[in-house]
C-alpha cells in the first residue's frame, strides 16, 4: 500500500514539473514567435549541417582578414586567443610559455585565408595531397594554421597525416592542425601524431561559441553582420543540443530544482521513448523491404540499437554480399558521419573502392556514394527528416498514422533508387572483383 501511495506522489511529481516546464516553453514560443527569432536563415536554405557551403564558408571568412565582414584581422586575433587561453597553461613559467604561445603565433595583418584548399593529388598511400577545408596562411613569417572540420563526415584515411606533411614541406614553422567537431572529440587518422603538439581538438559547443560571441561584441556598429553571426551561433547551439534562450533555460532549472527526484527520473525515460519511437520505425521499415526486395537483397540493421551514431538500415544484393558495398539508410538516430537528415545511397564500407565511384562520376561523401535527401515528405519541417528534432519526435510519437506514411514514403523512395541505381552497382561489383581476380 505505501508502494502505491509512493509511486502516485512521484508519477504526481512528475506531471507536475512537464506541466510547468511546458508552461515556461510556451511562454518562450510565443515572444520568439513574436519578436522572429524562430526565423534562421541557415535553416530556410536546408543548409545546417553542410560543412563546406556553410560552416567551412562561413568560419573561413570570418577568419580572413580581407574579408567582406570588414572587421580586418580582428576575429582572427579573437580566435587565436582563444587558441592560446585553451592551450597555453598557466602554471608554466614565462620562458615556456613563450615557447607554446609561439604555436600560435604569426602575423594576422598579412594572413590569407583559403577555403578547401586542394593540395596535390592523393598518393597511393593517401599520405600526401588532398584537400584542406580552412587553411590561415601568414606570408610574412611563412606560418600556418590548418583547420580539419568534421560536423558529421567521417575521417578519410590518413588525413591528418597528409596536412602535417604538407605543413613541413610548405611552412619554416609547422602549423598546428585544428580538429574541430561538435564536441571537441578526437582523430582515428593521425596515428604517430601528438595532440597539443602536432593536432589541437577545438569544439563548436565551446571554442566556436565562445570566438563568436567575441565577434559578435566587436560587429555592434554593424547591424547586419552581428545578426547573422548571432543567427550562426543559433545553429551552433541547436546542432550541439544547447538551449537558445538563456532566460528560459534559467527558469526550466529553478523548475527543475524544485523537483529534483522528478526530473531525475524523466531524465532516466527520456531517452527510452525517443528510441521506442524510432526503433519501431525502422523495424517497420526492415519488415517493408524485406517483403518488397528480400528474395534478391539481404536487408539487416546498421547497429542494433537504434540510438547507436550511423544506425540504419542496409540492403545488399545476396550474389555480391562479400563485397562491402550496400544501398543504405541513415542515420536513425538524428546522428551521423554525412549529415542529420535521414540519408539514403550507397555505402562503400571502408572506403575501399572510392576510385572505382569516381571513374563512374559518382560523387563520394566520405564511404558514401550519391547520397539522397528524401523528398515530398507533406507535412515534416522543411521537408526533412532529422531524428535529433525534438518537435519531429514528439509529433511521430502523437501521430501514429504520420509513422506509417513516413515508412511508405521512405520505403518508396529507397526501392526506386535501388531499381534506378541497380545496373550501375552490379557493373561495379564485377569490376571490383575482376580486380581482385588479377
Amino acid at each position: 500500500m505505501e508502494k502505491q501511495i509512493e509511486e502516485k506522489t512521484n508519477l504526481s511529481g512528475i506531471k507536475n514539473l512537464l506541466e510547468n516546464v511546458n508552461i515556461v516553453q510556451n511562454k518562450y514560443d510565443d515572444i520568439a514567435e513574436i519578436t522572429g527569432e524562430k526565423f534562421n536563415i541557415f535553416g530556410v536554405l536546408n543548409l545546417t549541417s553542410n560543412e563546406v557551403r556553410t560552416h567551412s564558408a562561413f568560419i573561413g571568412e570570418l577568419l580572413n582578414s580581407r574579408g567582406s565582414h570588414g572587421l580586418k584581422d580582428i576575429p582572427l586575433k579573437f580566435f587565436i586567443r582563444i587558441l592560446e587561453e585553451k592551450f597555453i597553461p598557466n602554471e608554466v613559467d614565462e620562458s615556456e610559455k613563450i615557447i607554446h604561445s609561439d604555436k600560435f603565433k604569426f602575423n594576422t595583418e598579412t594572413a590569407i585565408t583559403t577555403v578547401e584548399k586542394t593540395i596535390k593529388k592523393l598518393n597511393e598511400d593517401k599520405t600526401e595531397g588532398g584537400r584542406i577545408d580552412i587553411i590561415i596562411e601568414d606570408n610574412s613569417r611563412k606560418n600556418a594554421l590548418i583547420i580539419e572540420n568534421k560536423i558529421y563526415a567521417g575521417e578519410q584515411e590518413n588525413q591528418l597525416i597528409r596536412y602535417y606533411n604538407y605543413s613541413k614541406e610548405n611552412f619554416q614553422k609547422e602549423a598546428p592542425i585544428l580538429y574541430l567537431t561538435l564536441d571537441g572529440s578526437s582523430p582515428t587518422s593521425g596515428k604517430g601524431l601528438i595532440e597539443k603538439e602536432h593536432y589541437f581538438n577545438i569544439s563548436y559547443k565551446e571554442d566556436i561559441i565562445n570566438w563568436l560571441e567575441l565577434c559578435i561584441k566587436e560587429a555592434s556598429d554593424k547591424p547586419m553582420l552581428r545578426e547573422v553571426i548571432k543567427q550562426y551561433i543559433y545553429l551552433i547551439k541547436k546542432l550541439t543540443g544547447q538551449t537558445i534562450n538563456k532566460k528560459m533555460s534559467d527558469e526550466i532549472q529553478n523548475i527543475i530544482l524544485n523537483n529534483y527526484s522528478a526530473a531525475e527520473q524523466i531524465t532516466k525515460e527520456f531517452e527510452k521513448v525517443k528510441y521506442k519511437i524510432l526503433g519501431n520505425i525502422r523495424t517497420k521499415l526492415v519488415d517493408k523491404l524485406v517483403t518488397e526486395l528480400g528474395s534478391k537483397y539481404n536487408v539487416i540493421k546498421a547497429k542494433e540499437k537504434v540510438g547507436e551514431k550511423n544506425s540504419g538500415v542496409w540492403l545488399g544484393l545476396k550474389e555480391y554480399q562479400n563485397s562491402g558495398i550496400y544501398f543504405g539508410i541513415e542515420p536513425f538516430n538524428g546522428k551521423g558521419n554525412v549529415r542529420n537528415e535521414l540519408f539514403y545511397g550507397i555505402l562503400d564500407l571502408g572506403n575501399n573502392h572510392n576510385s572505382i565511384f569516381r571513374n563512374h562520376n559518382f560523387k563520394c561523401e566520405g564511404w558514401w556514394r550519391d547520397v539522397q535527401l528524401f523528398e515530398n515528405l507533406e507535412g515534416f519541417k522543411n521537408n526533412r527528416i532529422n531524428f535529433n528534432d525534438s518537435e519531429l519526435i514528439s509529433y511521430l510519437g502523437q501521430n501514429p498514422k504520420k509513422q506509417v506514411e513516413l515508412i511508405e514514403t521512405v520505403a518508396k523512395q529507397m526501392i526506386d533508387f535501388i531499381k534506378l541505381r541497380e545496373d550501375f552497382l552490379i557493373n561495379i561489383y564485377k569490376e571490383i572483383n575482376e580486380i581482385n581476380n588479377n
